[in-house]
């Protein structure tokens, strides 16, 4: 395709792309803190959001992976968290 001749992309998409790379851009600078976890279930929620307005199965299915992979890495870092809070 020649420049200007692109297809229309889904606005539901389009929004769904923002939306993650927004979220993405408020990364927080420790990664071993509670700000960081909220920010990886940010991240993941807008993994989720991307993966319902994805056109192919499998581009659907790695966002998918990845939200939980999100999850999977908040949830640990909550427990570090709280493991060195209780040591104190």
């Amino acid at each position: 395709m020649g420049s200007g001749t692109g297809a229309v992309v889904d606005p539901a998409l389009k929004r769904a792309l923002r939306h993650l790379r927004d979220v993405k851009s408020q990364q927080p600078s420790d990664a071993e803190s509670v700000e960081f976890a909220d920010w990886r279930e940010s991240v993941a929620g807008a993994l989720d959001a991307l993966a319902r307005v994805l056109v192919f199965e499998e581009d659907r299915a790695r966002a998918g992976a990845e939200a939980a992979a999100a999850l999977e890495q908040a949830a640990a870092i909550r427990r570090r968290c709280e493991a060195r809070t209780g040591e104190r």
